[in-house]
């Protein structure tokens, strides 16, 4: 007569739904069958996991709710992320992208290796990236035109969301020693409505089409649709966006750029050569 196995519900309940290890994984810890477990499961009311849930070969965690951190990578995603889910019924967030920069291999995996497994492949041509998040994330999935009207509900989220797509299309550069800031993109609204949240705390900006679809480059490239620009030039409206988005960027690079820009305006104003 086979000894019957001692396992509390308690304990299956740990190894099978929190820890996702598979009735295979529990029965070898028990020295059992695998199907003593799924019996035992069974007669426990232990809920089983869903099919992609139980295939999942990394542990998921809910995004955090953080309304800030929300706002940034929504902003984030807009600018230069590939986000979506393999099929209508999978419980898979997908995020990828491609690039040659190891800076932006480390801002993704910051950004997301606390919810999920970040893997990276290399080729010839940059990485891979790859993050594997659950439907905790699928306010991401959206490829906005517009952006969503809670972020324009108080300065933090604005600046947030604002910081992320900066981190993935925006450029400070020093020209002529003067601190400049651009973002060239196809999103006209979505360019337009930060300038006009700039312009609503008394940033100055340039918003304006720079290339018309189906123009051709100097290079020899046609650009498939308009393409956008949203300038800040004036030296003390470009102090006051970096004290806005400063406490919200990522991107270790842009940061760096940005830390430069603010040293050349502050010497510039010490110098006198600044407008009041």
């Amino acid at each position: 007569m086979n000894k019957k196995i001692s396992i509390s519900k308690d304990l299956l309940e740990q190894y099978y739904r929190q820890e996702h290890k598979s009735t295979y994984s529990i029965a070898k810890i028990f020295d059992c069958n695998p199907v003593t477990i799924s019996n035992r499961l069974k007669e426990f009311r232990i809920v089983k996991r869903s099919n992609s849930d139980a295939r999942m070969k990394y542990r998921k965690y809910d995004f955090s709710g953080n309304l800030s951190e929300k706002a940034y990578l929504i902003g984030f995603r807009l600018g230069d992320l590939n986000v979506y889910q393999t099929n209508q019924n999978s419980e898979l967030i997908l995020v990828r992208c491609h690039t040659t920069q190891s800076v932006q291999v480390e801002l993704i995996r910051d950004s997301f290796a606390k919810y999920g497994q970040v893997t990276v492949s290399k080729s010839r041509f940059g990485m891979q990236v790859n993050c594997y998040l659950n439907l905790s994330f699928v306010f991401i999935l959206p490829k906005y035109k517009k952006v969503p009207v809670w972020i324009a509900d108080n300065n933090e989220t604005i600046a947030s969301f604002i910081a992320g797509y900066t981190d993935a299309e925006g450029n400070f550069i020093l020209n002529q020693n003067r601190a400049r800031f651009k973002i060239d993109s196809y999103d006209n609204e979505i360019l337009e409505w930060i300038s006009n949240q700039l312009e609503n705390q008394s940033i100055k900006t340039k918003f304006r089409l720079i290339c018309k679809q189906n123009a051709i480059s100097f290079q020899g490239y046609r650009w498939r649709e308009n393409l956008w620009r949203l300038n800040i030039n004036e030296a003390r409206s470009l102090l006051q966006f970096i004290l806005l988005i400063k406490p919200f960027l990522k991107h270790q690079k842009r940061y760096n750029d940005m830390l430069l820009s603010e040293d050349n305006i502050k010497k510039r104003i010490s110098y006198g050569t600044v407008k009041p």
